[in-house]
């Protein structure tokens, strides 16, 4: 799908029988068809990368500085948790910005309303915007993903018991937190990379607004980079506490499955007595002698688990 965003800062989808009009500052390409890229690189004279070429994760693929245009691309880039990482590329030029994307992304609309509202419209603004956009939505992922670590710490340490249901679900939370956060990761390293490389080898016709907004969304993500290992140890740290909690269940099962055993030892040994064959048991003649064997099997059973629980043990 082919939109374009004119220099009127009205967004309108060129026919598809037809070339691109003239005046458009920026082509947005989400899964772009051939004939789509034909048209958008004889609009700008420019080569645009496939996506085999965008996934490329070394680093002369994803940015490169020809002839007074910047080539960008970031190998992972999400907004959905739920679906996998697609490659996003940036051609920026003075006049015009290409990107091509492979998936939905709220940030592309927040960053044409940003330019629609923009006095004066330029590749290198709705560059900034973009990159602003995106910025702001990681942003808002990793301040979701930071309330739902709170809420799970709470759950975990602040239960008064742990069940058995109640730490795999644990488990699974954990696991799926870190998956986001890992998703979050890898489009904000790639963002980061390429918002340094701009921000060192600064092209000539990068203004200084535009270049102190790029600072800006560097500073941004170098604090999110922070919040990112805050999360990670945070994360790591439920983990081991929800194994320990398992561990401490386990033990517990294993010490009542010991008392139990202890505890069955003396009337197993006062049966094992009374069940033998001698012909001579003084046993055998006494009048209270069977109620007498019942009575000390029990107490057999019930002395040794009363001081169990004196010692606290059970």
């Amino acid at each position: 799908m082919l939109s374009c965003q004119g220099i009127d800062g009205k967004t309108f989808t060129p026919p598809a029988d037809g070339e691109i009009p003239a005046g458009c500052v920026w082509f947005d390409l989400r899964d772009p068809s051939a004939d789509e890229i034909g048209r958008v690189e004889r609009a700008t004279g420019l080569a645009l990368p496939s996506q085999e070429q965008i996934r490329a994760v070394e680093m002369s693929s994803r940015v490169r500085f020809d002839d007074d245009v910047l080539h960008l691309n970031v190998p992972y880039f999400t907004h959905d948790e739920d679906q996998p990482p697609t490659p996003f590329g940036l051609i920026v030029t003075p006049k015009t910005l290409v990107s091509i994307r492979y998936a939905d992304s709220p940030a592309f609309g927040i960053a044409a309303e940003t330019l629609r509202a923009a006095k004066e419209r330029s590749g290198t603004t709705a560059f900034t915007g973009l990159i602003g956009a995106i910025v702001g939505q990681i942003a808002d992922r990793m301040e979701a993903i930071t309330a739902k670590t709170g809420a799970l710490s709470l759950r975990i340490l602040g239960a008064q018991k742990h069940t058995t249901p109640m730490l795999r679900a644990t488990l699974k939370e954990v696991g799926s937190l870190e998956s986001h956060l890992t998703r979050a990761r890898l489009t904000m390293t790639g963002l980061l990379r390429i918002i340094v490389f701009v921000h060192e080898s600064t092209p000539e016709w990068i203004d200084k607004p535009a270049a102190a907004r790029m600072k800006l969304a560097h500073k941004d993500l170098d604090v999110l980079c922070e919040l990112d290992a805050q999360l990670t140890d945070k994360l790591q740290f439920l983990l081991d506490a929800v194994l320990g909690f398992i561990n401490i269940d386990q033990n517990d099962v294993m010490k009542i499955l010991t008392v139990a055993s202890v505890a069955s030892i003396p009337p197993i040994i006062l049966v094992g007595i009374w069940g033998m064959n001698f012909v001579r048991m003084p046993e055998l003649k006494w009048p209270y002698g069977y109620p007498m064997a019942l009575t000390a099997i029990v107490l057999s059973v019930i002395i040794p688990v009363l001081w169990f629980k004196r010692r606290g043990w059970l």
